[in-house]
């Protein structure tokens, strides 16, 4: 969150307006005192109070992850699925365990349910809190063993499209493994990827890169 701000006629005062407007203590504030003001001789020539401040980053993180927690229980509640909640902060990122009897819906067809309703926490908080840490939801090691699987298809199609000079096109996948492929494959010399296609079916092609002849 950007720094910003605030006047009073003492520094108690401009702290006092700084958590009026972020709706927060004056412990959660980071702040920095630019002028402490003075009152001048008689009131003549007095001068306000100015201080620079934001929140915490870790209030934000702990307040967004709040946020997802009720925006995540209202989805699940809405779609009657019975699922525990273990939200954490761990990278800079609100991961959000998902365990229960209902999880294999969120599995089906490689995981779609779960990266759509991952799609909609992330629109629904930012919407209002604003941008800022991604929310990942996962169902057991369902990301870690998806994301190995990925690397392995990149790494497959990379030999093939090398070995039969022909592109190579991948099933469609959401923004975030595409670009897990196209950073898998970034320092393979001799493919590029490109994608193509829109909505659902947007994938990844593994093309053979074309060397120019010398002159």
């Amino acid at each position: 969150m950007k720094a910003e701000e605030f006047e009073g006629k003492n520094v108690d005062q401009a702290i006092e307006a700084a958590c009026r407007h972020f709706n927060v203590s004056p412990e959660d504030l980071e702040i920095e005192i630019i002028t402490h003001g003075s009152t001048g001789l008689f009131r003549i020539g007095a001068k306000k109070a100015r201080i620079r401040a934001c929140v915490k980053p870790e209030v934000l993180l702990k307040a967004r992850k709040e946020e997802a927690e009720r925006v995540l229980q209202s989805f699940l509640g809405a779609a009657g699925l019975e699922l525990e909640i273990k939200a954490e902060i761990k990278d800079e990122k609100i991961c959000c365990q998902l365990e229960g009897p209902d999880k294999e819906y969120l599995l089906a067809r490689g995981g779609r349910p779960l990266n759509a309703l991952q799609y909609l926490v992330n629109k629904v908080v930012a919407r209002r809190q604003g941008v800022g840490a991604k929310i990942i939801l996962d169902v057991g090691d369902f990301r870690a063993l998806r994301e190995r699987k990925l690397i392995h298809m990149a790494q497959k199609a990379a030999r093939e499209a090398r070995r039969t000079r022909r592109p190579v096109e991948l099933p469609p996948m959401p923004s975030h493994e595409r670009r897990l492929i196209h950073l898998t494959l970034r320092n393979f010399s001799q493919v590029e990827t490109r994608s193509k296609g829109q909505g659902e079916n947007r994938r990844v092609v593994v093309y053979p890169r074309r060397h120019n002849p010398r002159r």
